[in-house]
């Protein structure tokens, strides 16, 4: 019974940021940094990593490079939640430090060569890639943000998944923009 209603309340989450994300952003309450945030959160909560990385028990970490309010809000949004008996902990990294050990990592504001060195040093690694850069997709990340008709969207490259070794459910892919390998990778 508990874990159905963990479930229920997993979706409802899940449901409260889509709806947030289908709403206008001038007309959103929540900031952006916020609405990224509750994303980012999802994305962790309807992926799975193998088992060797995130067994049982051991917290999910999410990192954060170059942008502070969305690791403010995620880490204020985390606090005290768990997914699957996991704690979340939530993680500032400077552009030089080891991205290998987050589960997640979203990055904003890097140069071109900073982002590209971050997805080579990730590449094949069982890390779920995000960020807000239109080329970050081109480049191999699994996950990017974008604004469409006035409204915060997400695309996701199932194939850069997995070659990151996640699954990611079939739930948050159905709300996703689908991005192939071979078309570079932004969203018009």
């Amino acid at each position: 019974m508990a874990r159905l209603h963990q479930r229920h309340l997993l979706i409802g989450v899940f449901v409260l940021a889509c709806a947030l994300a289908a709403t206008p952003v001038h007309a959103q309450v929540a900031t952006a940094p916020e609405l990224k945030a509750a994303f980012l959160l999802n994305f962790v909560k309807f992926t799975s990593w193998p088992a060797r990385v995130a067994p049982d028990g051991v917290d999910l970490t999410m990192c954060v490079i170059g942008d502070d309010r969305v690791m403010l809000a995620l880490d204020e949004l985390t606090r005290g939640q768990r997914i699957d008996r996991r704690g979340i902990v939530v993680v500032a990294l400077r552009y030089q430090d080891d991205a290998q050990r987050c589960h997640l990592l979203y990055a904003s504001g890097l140069r071109a060569d900073q982002e590209q060195n971050l997805i080579d040093a990730t590449r094949g690694k069982p890390v779920l890639t995000a960020s807000d850069s239109s080329t970050f997709m081109a480049r191999g990340g699994v996950a990017a943000f974008h604004i469409a008709a006035g409204k915060m969207k997400f695309s996701v490259n199932p194939s850069a998944a997995e070659r990151a070794q996640l699954r990611i459910s079939s739930k948050l892919l159905s709300l996703a923009v689908i991005v192939k390998d071979g078309t570079d990778g932004q969203i018009r």
